[in-house]
């Protein structure tokens, strides 16, 4: 890893650098009280939230996936980093603590649910590292046969997620494509895909830093997306890394960076106009479900990272409808089985809620874009 991009990535730091708060800005001129760019162009519905699970026991809660009956989340700040719950909310387990060993985590930062349903795969941004945990079996099992794997390559990786054929893709701060490769045992491939380009000029790794975001699958593993969480659009792969297309949400904007020289080289500087754009995502087969904020740091201290409202996709970039949420979201994932769209809160209190899916809801809303 190149000096300049070394980022300390151990507890309060990660989450700083996940967006939570971030040390690096520069001045920038006040913006306007009220930055927000308005209504979406499509048709929006706007479903009641139902609360799924609040407790103390969650801290800052930045990741939930779905896998068959149970809902995991990940918590850095807790006592667990690992929180599970049945489908109807139930508390079951706290699993893993702080620390390097197996089973323990320093900065997790993605959550996906293995292939066969059983457990959830958990990247560990600071450690490189993927921990299978199955909570059936957690507490059962010795810390020594908890199912690790290293992933060591040329540059930081921020998240991942697997191929159809078992492998992985990354997003990360590579400097010779948009997406890196690794086999299923963590061996570094290379990268492909175009890095985006800026009108602001810098090396590479630091446009995929102004450039990050999320990288999520379809279920089936065969097609990517990215989510940009500084930018206006998505990127659409396929399994082998490959662009297929961009998505321009209904507000395009580019990340608002600088590029600062010192001594240890240039790094990326931004300040209180950086835009927040998609902050997370989630898929299912023929939808993409993009949580998109729109806020500024300086129209939004300390909540521009959430968002309020889901632009919800298909996978050939075509904008089927927009759901307002009644809650500020960090971190979202659609449960299949339930039609139920699930939401990270963290505002009053931290909080899993629901929102109802329903074919017939995003039917009218298309009828009425038509209308």
């Amino acid at each position: 890893m190149s000096p300049l991009l070394r980022v300390p990535l151990g507890g309060a730091a990660f989450i700083a650098w996940m967006g939570l708060a971030f040390g690096s800005h520069t001045p920038a001129p006040p913006a306007p009280p009220d930055d927000d760019l308005g209504p979406a162009s499509v048709s929006s519905v706007s479903p009641a939230g139902s609360l799924v699970y609040d407790s103390g026991v969650l801290a800052m809660p930045t990741q939930i996936a779905v896998a068959n009956d149970r809902i995991a989340l990940v918590d850095g700040f807790a006592e667990n980093p690992i929180h599970v719950l049945d489908a109807g909310g139930r508390y079951l387990a706290g699993l893993g603590r702080t620390g390097e060993g197996p089973g323990e985590f320093q900065g997790p930062r993605s959550l996906e649910p293995t292939a066969d349903g059983g457990g959830f795969w958990v990247f560990d941004a600071a450690l490189s590292r993927l921990t299978l945990v199955e909570p059936d079996r957690w507490e059962s099992m010795p810390a020594s046969a908890r199912v690790t794997l290293s992933v060591r390559g040329p540059a930081f990786v921020t998240n991942l997620v697997r191929r159809g054929d078992d492998g992985f893709l990354a997003a990360g701060f590579f400097g010779e494509g948009r997406l890196g490769h690794f086999t299923a045992e963590g061996k570094y491939e290379g990268a492909s895909g175009a890095i985006p380009t800026s009108e602001i000029e810098a090396p590479p790794e630091l446009l995929q830093h102004a450039y990050r975001g999320n990288l999520k699958a379809d279920p089936a593993g065969t097609r990517l997306v990215f989510a940009n969480r500084h930018a206006g659009f998505l990127e659409v792969f396929s399994s082998s890394g490959e662009l297929l297309r961009r998505i321009e949400g209904p507000f395009a904007f580019e990340p608002v960076f600088g590029v600062k020289t010192g001594e240890r080289g240039p790094s990326l500087t931004t300040g209180e106009d950086l835009r927040f754009g998609y902050v997370d995502v989630a898929t299912t087969s023929d939808r993409i479900y993009a949580l998109f904020s729109g806020r500024t740091r300086a129209g939004h201290p300390g909540e521009a990272v959430y968002g309020r409202d889901v632009h919800v996709f298909d996978w050939d970039g075509t904008l089927r409808s927009v759901m307002h949420l009644d809650a500020d979201a960090m971190a979202i994932a659609v449960d299949s089985r339930r039609d139920r769209l699930l939401v990270v809160r963290h505002l009053p209190t931290p909080a899993v809620l629901s929102y109802q899916l329903s074919p017939g809801q995003f039917l009218e809303a298309e009828t009425r874009q038509a209308d």
